[in-house]
């Protein structure tokens, strides 16, 4: 049996308990199912029969890991200490989004109140990209494979959920007949309500439905239809003309998109207030819709709005959406569908923060706007002690307070604070208020320099590109800020200075995981290098590549050059190899002067890291230490596999907050936010 067929045989009796899970959803919630008290238990739909191998694979429950005890916080939260499958305290409840099939245990009884929890996600991370770069990796890239969650505090891994056996069809809940009372003569004559339109009519006409909404070929149309045909084209969202109160907390949850940075207009379904006498058409294409606008939220909440390749061919995302079908079966079957929901988002501690800062930003915003402050009118430049009666207004402006003596005085602390904007606005910090202070003042209220909520926006988006859980054990590049971090264990162990790509070579940015160490590499020159640095230079000087050591030979007429080991390397003595489709990898570099400055952006696109021998030490573990990596400088080429293969990811980010809650920006080396923030659709 195919996988494919494997799963929906799994979800089809997750589903048939949803009829049963959603009204006890409704009971927590305090609101009234519309169950009536003669109603028959739901009998599951027919189940594919399954072998003793398959059943195994699809009922079979899955194991909740245990994590390592957290990591104590560091002094300076930065880009780094991101682990998205971790939250603080206050986040705990927030369930991982569940990926891949999803389990059913063997038959149980029925207990009279299930309870669910959320599904932890099991996202691989296997990336494919193209465009090689500088230094050539080894043949035979590797996909990277499942890593635990990432660096710093430990995640709270949910465990994933027991889901209830079905009702057999020959064993029925007894029907229950309500008990007889008598009527006064006055009631009994008051004619009974005219009834809603019944659910029958929203199922029979279901199927129809569904069958219009594949053929236009609608996003997700054949995994919604499979959805519905796992419950029997009975409908989930909509019962007797209303939302159900699952429907109805999902409604909202998505209406709040816009806290993570979303956009709420993408999961709106039109026609929600009117269901109560609508068609049965109309009831079931608001069924479907609604069900499009959950996965449509679940896609974009976990892999993000942007298609990398707007922004470069060197960006490679991680696979974090489940099969559409397992995303609906989790919300549907979930005791909290609004946990599973919301899930999908990262849960790292930087996302998390980001996500705090963009809601501060936005009510500083709503606050200055309301603020109505008044432009400066031109006129003479204003040094301390003179009088003008624009001095009033300026104060007003800047924020500050005088008594009604000197407030038309221009004194030390207005010019102080015209000094201090000046200086936000490059322009000369003298603290006179001369012509072009005044415009950039006037200007300022009508159009900020940096949209920060934008920026901010910018990157929650590209947390949505790494995987969800990077591992506990991981190596994290943030080229703006030219560091690399090595957390074992989810304790941060190293940290130090790198060396990235140039804005025409850029470093690409995808995750991957590595596997080997060589020692004394020799290098491959990149027919990019050769084609571009080396003819132009062999043109003026046939000797040039001799000189400077390098081999040349030519395969099918194509040449091709090696630089030996040695002190001249390009790579120095030592790399880190993680095969991967952009052929980049972490080394060495015989030009270390250039760990000493500020910005660092000079290779070709590889990751040039400062102390290598103790990053070596760390990630080789097995006994190894700085001094006997070292001890095989100058020897032969050397091989040294790890005992365990480690999660990479080259991220690239341009805001993060600090420890003290403050939101830092770093500059955009590649024009990645500019791009990003266009591809949104936001003001730049």
């Amino acid at each position: 049996m195919s996988y494919r067929a494997n799963l929906l045989s799994s979800v089809a009796l997750a589903l048939s308990l949803s009829a049963t899970l959603l009204p006890a959803y409704a009971q927590d919630s305090g609101t009234p199912t519309s169950q009536t008290p003669d109603a028959a238990a739901p009998v599951a739909p027919s189940v594919p029969g399954l072998s003793a191998g398959e059943k195994q694979s699809a009922f079979a429950p899955a194991v909740p890991q245990t994590a390592p005890a957290a990591a104590s916080p560091q002094e300076r939260v930065s880009v780094q200490h991101v682990k998205p499958d971790s939250a603080p305290a206050s986040t705990a409840t927030l369930a991982p989004a569940p990926v891949g099939p999803v389990p059913v245990p063997a038959p149980v009884e029925m207990a009279p109140k299930p309870t669910e929890t959320a599904v932890a996600p099991d996202t691989p991370s296997s990336i494919s990209a193209t465009a090689p770069k500088d230094e050539a990796a080894p043949t035979g890239a590797q996909s990277v494979a499942t890593a635990s969650p990432a660096g710093q505090p430990a995640p709270s891994t949910a465990p994933t959920p027991e889901i209830p056996a079905a009702v057999p069809a020959e064993t029925q809940a007894p029907r229950v007949e309500p008990k007889a009372e008598s009527v006064p003569p006055a009631e009994a004559s008051t004619p009974a309500p005219g009834p809603s339109v019944a659910p029958a009519a929203v199922t029979m006409n279901l199927a129809a439905r569904l069958a219009d909404y594949v053929a236009k070929r609608g996003t997700d149309a054949q995994a919604i239809s499979d959805f519905y045909a796992l419950r029997g084209a009975t409908p989930l969202w909509i019962d007797n003309g209303a939302l159900t109160p699952a429907a109805k907390a999902l409604v909202d949850r998505m209406n709040r998109a816009g806290e993570d940075g979303l956009d709420p207009s993408a999961f709106r379904v039109a026609g929600l207030d009117a269901l109560s006498g609508a068609s049965a058409d109309a009831q079931a294409d608001a069924e479907i819709a609604l069900s499009a606008a959950i996965l449509t939220y679940a896609r974009q909440a976990s892999s993000g709005r942007v298609d990398t390749r707007q922004i470069s061919r060197d960006i490679a995302k991680a696979p974090n959406m489940p099969d559409p079908v397992a995303a609906l079966a989790s919300v549907a079957i979930a005791s909290d569908p609004v946990v599973v929901l919301d899930g999908y988002n990262p849960a790292s501690p930087q996302y998390l923060a980001l996500k705090q800062k963009l809601a501060d930003v936005r009510a500083a915003n709503a606050a200055a706007a309301e603020a109505t402050l008044p432009e400066v009118p031109a006129g003479p430049t204003l040094k301390v002690g003179m009088t003008d009666t624009r001095v009033a207004v300026l104060r007003t402006r800047l924020g500050l307070t005088a008594s009604d003596a000197d407030s038309d005085v221009y004194d030390d602390a207005l010019q102080a604070a015209v000094r201090d904007f000046q200086a936000t606005r490059n322009l000369k910090a003298s603290g006179t208020l001369g012509p072009a202070t005044v415009v950039a003042l006037n200007a300022a209220l009508r159009q900020p320099r940096v949209n920060t909520e934008s920026e901010i926006i910018a990157n929650m988006e590209r947390w949505r590109w790494l995987p969800h859980d990077m591992g506990l054990t991981n190596v994290f590049v943030n080229v703006p800020e030219y560091k690399v971090w090595f957390t074992k264990d989810g304790v941060l162990s190293y940290e130090a200075r790198v060396v990235v790509g140039k804005a025409n070579t850029p470093t690409p940015i995808f995750s991957d995981q590595m596997s080997f160490v060589v020692v004394n590499p020799s290098w491959n020159v990149p027919q990019s290098i050769i084609k571009k640095e080396y003819m132009p230079k062999l043109a003026q000087d046939p000797g040039y590549l001799e000189r400077r050591g390098y081999e040349v030979s030519y395969v099918g007429g194509q040449m091709q050059v090696r630089q030996p080991p040695g002190e001249r390397n390009a790579l120095g003595f030592i790399k880190f190899m993680f095969p991967n489709n952009f052929s980049v990898y972490l080394h060495d570099t015989p030009q270390r002067n250039l760990f000493s400055r500020d910005e660092r952006a000079f290779s070709h696109g590889c990751v040039r890291v400062d102390n290598p021998y103790k990053f070596a030490e760390l990630v080789m573990g097995n006994g190894w230490t700085e001094d006997s990596v070292r001890g095989l400088q100058g020897g032969n080429e050397q091989r040294i596999d790890l005992e365990r293969k480690i999660p990479v990811h080259i991220a690239y980010f341009t805001a993060y907050v600090d420890g003290d809650g403050e939101l830092q920006r770093l500059n955009d080396i590649y024009g990645y936010d500019r791009k990003v923030i266009s591809a949104l659709g936001l003001p730049g």
